[in-house]
């Protein structure tokens, strides 16, 4: 199971056992959002045949900041 279907998992575990309401909605609408971008970006760099390092190089940026991109959780 990857990382994307286990978050996805787990937030239809949370909205089956709490009813979520309006603001609990919008929270989830963005987490799940951020879980989509996450995915397509470490999807893309992976069709590239890039690391997390390569990728960064070839942006500018540090392989820690690609890390966190790739990363549904950070905010």
């Amino acid at each position: 199971m990857s990382r994307k279907t286990a978050n996805l998992n787990a937030l239809a575990i949370l909205d089956r056992r709490h009813p979520p309401t309006a603001v609990d909605r919008a929270a989830r609408s963005a987490a799940r959002q951020q879980m989509e971008v996450a995915e397509l970006i470490c999807a893309a760099r992976e069709r590239a045949g890039l690391s997390q390092r390569a990728l960064a190089k070839r942006v500018g940026t540090t392989a820690s900041v690609i890390c966190r991109l790739e990363n549904a959780d950070y905010d």
